[in-house]
């Protein structure tokens, strides 16, 4: 953690750089009042940054959302006014070595209703984000399979990346719980990051109440994910004392058509260790839970048939998604791997910060059907 919070200092800096120098035209020419509001910038982020990787210990009431609303909108507001802010530079750069650095483009890029232009969009996608993290909706996902009989079907709702405190408040997960309930799936597959350091002991508390409300006649199941051992409270505990079945690099057989294989989280983006099942029957669908998305062709060529994950949000943040792209074998939705299914959920919701944008937050459905009924 000192490591990974001081990579995150040193990056806002470097942004926060930037992002002063860009809107110091909002700010009147006195010195003291522009030396007084860069220092003003300094202490915010580095609140923010503080606010981002702190330990929540009680509650995640009124105070921490407003801080958290504010954490985000700061955020926002200089990460992507430094976007622009580098997008501005090239082209007055590209204009003066044209020699139109008078030209109406170079002029508006120069002056202040640019910069208040930016100031007031990354303002209003701050919000839009902070609004969209807290709207999840159920997304469908249909998988065919010749391993069912016809007629034959099953329904997993697919819950991830919850990060209770920062992408479900406390107090909204019985509202969460319900929507699961309201699925009427045959089970439910925790798979990873429904906690991580942020989350409050209140937020521990309504989740252990809400697991023991779900209705799903096949049982609720956990593979671990990156951030749960971050928390307070060991949630492999949590989540057996509550009656739901922790996996850990091992199987267990649903139905006599279906496995169940859940992933211990390998911990890092392709380095971790991964124990790959040796023991898949061809004949039964073996369905794999694993939060990160990583190292899935081993899973395709061990005989799985399909494979749920989470961990990479969607695209939480705007322009991520060729680093999310990079370091995992597939993003968000439904896409295949050598002939694996394979469904990476976008979550309910994220890490850091309550906010998402463009990616909407969900409960995937999956459906697994057998392929005989689709033929017809």
């Amino acid at each position: 953690m000192p490591f990974f919070f001081s990579m995150v200092v040193a990056f806002m800096l470097l942004f926060l750089t930037g992002t002063a120098t860009f809107y110091m035209k909002l700010i009147p020419k006195k010195r003291i009042l522009r030396i007084v509001s860069v220092a003003m910038m300094v202490v915010i982020n580095l609140g923010t940054v503080w606010f981002m990787v702190n330990k929540m210990s009680e509650t995640d009431g009124f105070i921490y959302r407003a801080c958290m609303f504010l954490a985000t909108l700061c955020f926002v507001v200089n990460i992507y006014g430094a976007v622009f802010f580098l997008i501005s530079l090239i082209v007055r750069l590209s204009c003066r070595i044209l020699k139109k650095k008078d030209s109406k483009v170079a002029v508006f890029l120069r002056g202040k209703y640019f910069r208040l232009c930016v100031l007031s969009f990354t303002v209003l996608l701050g919000i839009a984000g902070y609004i969209n993290m807290s709207i999840v909706n159920v997304r469908d996902y249909d998988v065919y399979t010749d391993k069912l009989p016809a007629g034959k079907e099953y329904t997993f709702a697919v819950i991830t990346d919850m990060h209770l405190s920062t992408g479900v408040y406390a107090g909204r997960v019985d509202d969460l719980f319900e929507k699961i309930n309201d699925t009427g799936c045959d089970a439910v597959l925790f798979v990873g990051d429904i906690a991580d350091n942020k989350t409050s002991k209140a937020a521990y508390d309504e989740l252990r109440k809400a697991l023991g409300t779900l209705k799903c006649p096949l049982g609720a199941f956990y593979a671990d994910g990156n951030h749960d051992d971050s928390g307070s409270q060991n949630m492999r505990v949590l989540m057996t004392n509550a009656g739901v079945k922790v996996l850990s690099d091992e199987k267990y057989e649903l139905t006599p058509e279906i496995t169940l294989y859940g992933r211990n989280d390998p911990r890092s983006f392709r380095g971790g260790k991964t124990k790959i099942p040796t023991d898949l029957s061809d004949e039964k669908f073996n369905l794999i839970m694993t939060h990160q998305p990583v190292n899935l062709s081993l899973f395709a060529d061990a005989g799985a048939d399909l494979s749920v994950s989470g961990h990479t949000h969607g695209e939480q943040f705007p322009l991520m998604y060729p680093i999310i792209a990079a370091s995992n074998d597939a993003v968000m939705g439904h896409d295949s791997i050598d002939g694996m299914d394979v469904i990476v959920s976008r979550g309910v919701g994220g890490w850091g910060l309550h906010f998402s944008l463009p990616s909407p937050k969900e409960i995937a459905l999956v459906h697994v059907i057998s392929e005989v009924d689709y033929d017809r």
